[in-house]
C-alpha cells in the first residue's frame, strides 16, 4: 500500500476564527424554517439529529446512518407492518435511499424520475420523468433538497433544479465535460462553506469504466455554475503523476460514486475515489495508479480544494476493487482511546479504520472470501474472490456509538477473469482491457458487526445470497437492513439474533431510513429488481416500490 501523509496534523489545530465560524454555522438555524418546502442550508448541520427528517443519503454529513428514535425497539419491532406500499413506475434497481422533509418522501429511479410521495397516504404528490442515454447501466443514489428545489443528477451529466412543491424544472444543465463518457449516479451534496459564506452543491462524476478521469466540483445552486473543480486522476507536475506510466493517466478513472463525508468543523470533504483504468489489464497503465482506489481527505474552505492527506487501499488494482461505500465519520474508543475515525470498505472485501486526521491505518479486516488477490488477469484467465460486485457494496454500513461498532453488510462471490492483448478506446464503451467476469463458486453473503475499540468481529450473521442493501442502527439496539432474497429484517445489534422480518416480494439494494411522522416512528426502504447484483439462478424481479412500516397491533 502506498500512503503519504501531507502533514495533515498540523493543519488540523484549527484556528479560533475557523472554529468560531463553524459554531456559528451550526447555531443559526431559523426557528419556523421547518415550514419551508425544503430545508435551509443550516439546517444540514444537524441533519444527524433530526428526527422528524432524513434529508441526507446516510442521515447526516457524518455518514453514521444512525437514529436516536425510541419508539421501536427488541421488545416490540414484531409489530412492525407496513403502512402503505407504493409502486413505482419506472421498473429497475433502486439503490437511493428516500428523503424525508416534513411529510413528504422523495425516491429516485434507475432512469432518473423522481417521485414526490405524501407520507401520511403514500399517494404521489408529483412525479418528474427523465428519459437520460444510458451508457450502460442504470442507477440513481438520491436527490438533495435546498432553497426550495429538488436537486437531481443525471445519467447523461445533467445537474437539474425542481421546483420541490411541483416538480416543474427550475433549470437543466450539462455539467460533465464529455458526456459519451461521464455522467452523475450521486446525489448533489449541499454544503455553505464558512469560510468563504457560499453555498454549493458538491458532485462527484462517474466515469471509472468508460474511458474518462474522475473529479468532484461545486456548483452554485442558483445557477448551476461551477465554482471549482478537483480532479482525481493528477495531470503533468502534479505530486502522484508518476504512478502512471506514460500517458494512461489520460483515461485513468478513479470515478466519484457514492456518497461523501464532510467534517464540517474542519472543513473537510472525505471521498472514495474508483478503480483505475483500463479495469483488466495493469500492463498499459503500469505504476500504483493514484488516486485510484483511494480515500480522500480534501480541504474545502477557501476557494479552492486542497488534498490534505490519501489513503490507497489498493494500487494498481485489476479487479475492479474499488472502495464504494459512503466512509463513516465517528468518534470512537480504540483499545480504551478515544479517536476520530473514518471507516471505509472496498469490494476487495476488505474493512478499513483510519485516523480521519492523519490517513493513518488504525486496523484493516476482511469481511469477505478472499482469493488470487496478488493475480491479474491473463489472455487464459484465471479466479479472484471477491467477484466485482462482492466485498463491501455501495450503500455500507452503520455506526452505532452505543455499542462502538460498525453493521456492514458484505459479499462472498468469486469471478473468472481474462484480460485481452490490446486496449483500445472507443467514446461510449466500455473501457476495460477484458470481459466483466463469470460468476464462479458460492454467492453468499453476511452482516458484520465490527467491534471497534478491538478490531475483531463480534458476531457475523451469515446469509444465502450476496449482502448489497446498507444498514441502519437505532439508539434502541437494532440494526434494519435488506436483503436479495426481498427480506427487510431487523436484528439484535448486540447479538445479531433476527427479531422481525417482512418480505418485500423484490431485491433490496438501497439502505432504509428512519423518521418521526405526526409523533409515530415509521422506517421506510425500497425494492426492485437487483440490478448489478442479479445472479445467474436468481428470478428476476419486475416490482419497484417504496414501503413504509409503522407499529401496529
Amino acid at each position: 500500500m502506498t500512503q503519504k501523509n501531507k502533514a495533515a496534523a498540523c493543519r488540523w489545530a484549527l484556528s479560533a476564527t475557523a472554529a468560531l465560524l463553524a459554531l456559528a454555522w451550526q447555531s443559526a438555524v431559523p426557528a419556523q424554517a421547518g415550514m419551508s418546502a425544503t430545508p435551509s442550508i443550516h439546517q444540514y448541520a444537524s441533519s444527524a439529529s433530526d428526527n422528524q427528517n432524513w434529508i441526507l443519503p446516510a442521515k447526516g454529513y457524518d455518514n453514521q446512518r444512525y437514529v436516536k428514535l425510541d419508539q421501536v425497539g427488541p421488545a416490540n419491532v414484531a409489530q412492525l407492518k407496513p403502512v402503505w406500499t407504493f409502486k413505482i413506475s419506472d421498473n429497475g434497481p433502486i439503490e437511493a435511499p428516500a428523503i424525508v422533509w416534513h411529510g413528504t418522501a422523495y425516491i429516485t429511479s434507475a432512469h432518473d424520475h423522481v417521485y414526490a410521495v405524501d407520507v401520511k397516504t403514500g399517494k404521489l404528490k408529483w412525479e418528474f420523468q427523465d428519459s437520460p442515454h444510458v451508457i450502460s447501466f442504470a442507477a440513481n443514489r438520491g436527490v438533495s433538497l435546498l432553497d426550495g428545489k429538488v436537486f437531481l443528477a443525471t445519467l447523461d451529466g445533467h445537474l437539474i433544479a425542481l421546483n420541490a412543491e411541483t416538480g416543474k424544472v427550475v433549470w437543466n444543465k450539462v455539467e460533465v465535460s464529455d458526456p459519451s463518457n461521464a455522467f452523475y449516479t450521486m446525489d448533489p451534496l449541499p454544503y455553505r462553506n464558512p469560510s468563504t459564506g457560499k453555498t454549493e452543491l458538491l458532485l462527484g462524476v462517474s466515469n471509472g469504466d468508460w474511458g474518462g478521469i474522475g473529479n468532484i466540483s461545486a456548483f452554485d445552486p442558483a445557477t448551476g455554475k461551477r465554482l471549482w473543480k478537483f480532479q482525481t486522476v493528477p495531470g503533468p507536475g502534479q505530486p502522484g503523476h508518476d504512478t502512471w506510466s506514460g500517458d494512461s493517466w489520460k483515461r485513468g478513472g478513479a470515478a466519484i460514486w457514492a456518497p461523501m463525508a464532510i467534517d464540517v468543523h474542519d472543513g473537510v470533504l472525505y471521498a472514495n475515489a474508483g478503480n483505475p483504468q483500463p479495469d483488466f489489464n495493469g500492463g498499459v497503465r503500469k505504476g500504483s495508479n493514484l488516486y485510484s482506489d483511494s480515500l480522500l481527505a480534501i480541504d474545502i474552505h477557501g476557494a479552492k480544494p486542497r488534498l490534505l492527506w490519501y489513503h490507497q487501499f489498493i494500487a494498481h488494482d485489476t479487479h475492479d476493487w474499488d472502495p464504494t461505500m459512503p466512509p463513516i465519520l465517528f468518534e470512537g474508543k480504540v483499545h480504551g482511546k478515544s479517536m476520530h475515525l473514518v471507516a471505509d470498505g472496498d469490494k476487495g472485501g476488505n474493512f478499513w479504520l483510519l485516523d480521519a486526521r492523519t490517513g493513518k491505518v488504525v486496523n484493516h479486516l476482511r469481511v469477505s472470501m478472499q482469493y488470487g488477490q496478488n493475480t491479474e488477469p491473463d489472455l487464459k484467465g484465471d479466479v479472484a474472490c471477491p467477484n466485482t460486485n462482492g466485498g463491501v457494496e455501495f450503500n455500507g454500513g452503520a455506526y452505532d456509538p452505543q455499542t462502538d461498532m460498525v453493521y456492514l453488510p458484505t459479499s462472498n462471490e468469486c469471478g473468472f477473469w481474462r484480460s485481452t492483448r490490446d486496449v483500445t478506446y472507443i467514446a461510449g464503451q466500455f473501457y476495460l482491457g477484458g470481459a466483466f467476469p463469470k460468476f464462479v463458486g458460492p454467492n453468499t453473503g453476511q452482516l458484520n458487526a465490527i467491534d471497534i475499540d478491538t478490531g475483531v468481529f463480534a458476531w457475523r450473521d451469515h446469509t444465502a445470497l450476496p449482502m448489497a442493501g446498507g444498514a441502519l442502527a437505532t439508539s434502541t439496539g437494532l440494526v434494519f437492513t435488506g436483503k436479495l432474497d426481498g427480506d427487510f429484517v431487523a436484528v439484535d445489534a448486540k447479538t445479531g439474533k433476527t427479531l422481525w422480518s417482512y418480505q418485500t416480494g423484490a431485491p433490496i439494494i438501497a439502505a432504509p431510513v428512519a423518521f418521526e411522522q405526526d409523533g409515530q416512528e415509521m422506517l421506510a426502504v425500497a425494492s426492485g429488481p437487483a440490478g448489478n447484483q442479479q445472479l445467474p439462478d436468481m428470478p428476476k424481479a419486475q416490482q419497484t416500490e417504496l414501503t413504509l412500516f409503522a407499529l401496529q397491533k
